[in-house]
């Protein structure tokens, strides 16, 4: 007579893995398992960018601190603003597209707003306080790899780089087998109080 281990050894040998796939909608894979790697279309985030509420400005023209400058636009995310024009800057706010020609934002705690202009009180740097395109991730980058189980992570990371669907492994099915003569269903009527309602097959 075989033990429960060789009776699970012996079917685990026997066991095929899954292969037919399907390709469901990202909102629909919740505890799926991808069956194929996944790429990025698309470069995150797709322009340089604000990493801060401030100003956008072009660093050689604020060489000393307590420059005056004027502000040519105004840029909230979600717009694109115009080429920036030398000797101006422009008011900017986090994840909104640093406007050609500026190479520098400055954190609004640095700054003074005089009117029309703002009064710069520090020295930027080349490159301060901007998201460089692609800094997240490139185009053509793997972002999930096959055989991943689909979490909320892995969800949102999908949908980020639009990917509306995914192809993944289809569900197992299991069979359950009853070996035993002492129950009957749970909407059968009967006289024979010895025996026992079905009650364990809703919950398997």
């Amino acid at each position: 007579m075989l033990t429960a281990d060789q009776l699970l050894d012996a079917l685990l040998e026997r066991a095929e893995g899954v292969t037919e796939t399907e390709t469901v909608a990202v909102t629909a894979a919740l505890g799926r398992v991808l069956a194929a790697p996944q790429t990025s279309a698309i470069t995150v985030p797709p322009l340089d960018n604000s990493a801060m509420d401030g100003y956008a400005v072009r660093a050689a023209d604020v060489v000393v601190a307590g420059v005056r400058l004027p502000v040519s636009q105004r840029i909230p995310a979600g717009a694109v603003g115009t080429p920036l024009v030398p000797g101006t800057a422009a008011r900017i706010f986090t994840g909104a597209p640093v406007p050609p020609g500026a190479d520098a934002v400055l954190m609004q705690e640095y700054c003074m707003v005089e009117g029309e202009s703002v009064v710069i009180n520090k020295l930027p740097q080349p490159g301060e306080n901007i998201r460089r395109a692609g800094e997240d991730i490139e185009a053509g980058a793997q972002v999930l790899a096959a055989g991943t189980r689909i979490g909320a992570a892995e969800m949102g990371l999908a949908a980020s780089v639009g990917l509306a669907e995914l192809p993944v492994f289809k569900k197992l099915k299991v069979a359950v087998i009853k070996h035993t003569h002492h129950d009957f269903d749970i909407d059968r009527p009967g006289k024979d109080s010895w025996r026992a309602r079905e009650a364990g097959a809703a919950a398997v």
